[in-house]
């Protein structure tokens, strides 16, 4: 065989609170549906590509949150894909412990879990692949397990783990995977799971190494498409693409309104990019720069009338102050005489870092005394 499909999925976190991603409850519990409407198109796709292997590179499920139903939910969606042998390497949110889901399950006869630390060999007949993988048997896993693997010759090589690509030297508490572990090991394809952004791994060996994106993202952290990763792999090559399948994405965008600005003219720049970007997804807008004194950004007001699926606003702003006509004010204001007083030490001040220390004085003390939330500057 020249080469068999593969669809490579990992990150799903299916079951997931997201208590403490300080989304708004509803919102959380809508997020919290739409990881299995992903995992439906995923279990989909792998049908209509009829893929050989869904490899899928931990953190399926969240140890914590997913039940006894959770799991045999996600058993009955490997019932539909009975032609596709479906790999399973548990992640650190997944650990396959004595009391994991992963031990308590008859799984369908398609699913495979490599349930130790310990790296396995899976030989797939009538594939002319070998599958090597290592599942998370504990909660943190410090060893570069990678250490010294080799692949064995002949035949289709892929690794399935889950880990943390470090540079050489540097530490992890999520099994951590140097370069060197990629390029010497002599897979063709080195399916990773954890870094939820995704991407190719460039480790200067043969063979690709690559972390597959979170199907959906969870957090602010966490921007860009995400979706899955599908194609052919054979000896000594790798035709595997990014495919987006995310339902939605979080989107974070700066704003610096006109200084004499006011809520309409940055509501209208909000659903300037809502409008561009689509209402489906999840918006934060930073607001950022010098505004008038008299400006009024209501930021409860501006994220319920931008009109998307969610969106936050934090106002960054502070007040671009006329220093000019404070001192005209003199000592007829506190104002006027705490800016006196400043500006007549910077006047005298040589040493230019206690010159920025008084200058950053300044301004956080004219934003104390106008009654304005004190930024840093």
């Amino acid at each position: 065989m020249d080469g068999i499909k593969i669809l490579h999925t990992g990150d799903l976190h299916l079951g997931m609170s997201f208590a403490r991603s300080k989304l708004p409850a509803e919102i959380g519990r809508i997020r919290r549906q739409e990881l299995w409407e992903t995992f439906d198109r995923i279990i989909d796709t792998a049908k209509a590509e009829e893929v050989d292997l869904m490899l899928i590179a931990g953190d399926m499920f969240e140890y914590n949150y997913c039940t006894a139903s959770d799991i045999k939910r996600i058993n009955d969606r490997f019932a539909r894909i009975p032609g596709t042998r479906v790999l399973i390497a548990p992640g650190n949110h997944d650990p396959a412990l004595p009391d994991s889901l992963y031990n308590t399950c008859r799984w369908q006869p398609n699913v495979h879990i490599f349930r130790t630390s310990d790296i396995c060999a899976l030989e797939l007949e009538g594939l002319g692949t070998t599958v090597w993988g290592l599942g998370w048997d504990r909660d943190y896993i410090v060893d570069p397990l990678l250490e010294g693997f080799k692949a064995a010759d002949g035949g289709i090589n892929i690794l399935l783990v889950h880990g943390e690509v470090v540079p050489e030297g540097n530490t992890s508490d999520y099994l951590p995977i140097y370069l060197r572990h990629l390029a010497e090991c002599g897979a063709d394809y080195a399916a990773l799971g954890h870094v939820h952004k995704g991407g190719v791994v460039e480790h200067g060996g043969r063979g690709t190494a690559r972390y597959c994106t979170s199907p959906e993202p969870i957090s602010f952290n966490e921007d860009g498409d995400h979706g899955i990763c599908i194609g052919t792999v054979g000896k000594g090559f790798c035709d595997v693409k990014f495919l987006p399948i995310a339902k939605r994405r979080f989107i974070t965008r700066r704003i610096n309104p006109d200084p004499a600005g006011d809520a309409a003219e940055v509501l209208g720049q909000m659903k300037g990019h809502i409008m561009k970007e689509g209402e489906e997804n999840l918006y934060r807008f930073l607001l950022e720069g010098a505004m008038d004194p008299g400006a009024d950004l209501d930021t409860t007001y501006l994220a319920q009338a931008a009109q998307a699926f969610h969106v936050e606003v934090k106002n960054n702003t502070y007040i671009g102050y006329d220093l000019d006509a404070i001192m005209e004010e003199g000592q007829n204001s506190i104002m006027g005489a705490f800016a006196a007083r400043i500006l007549d030490q910077l006047d005298r001040e040589g040493d230019l870092r206690r010159r920025a220390v008084l200058e950053r004085a300044l301004y956080i003390g004219l934003d104390a005394l106008n009654g304005r939330k004190v930024v840093g500057r």
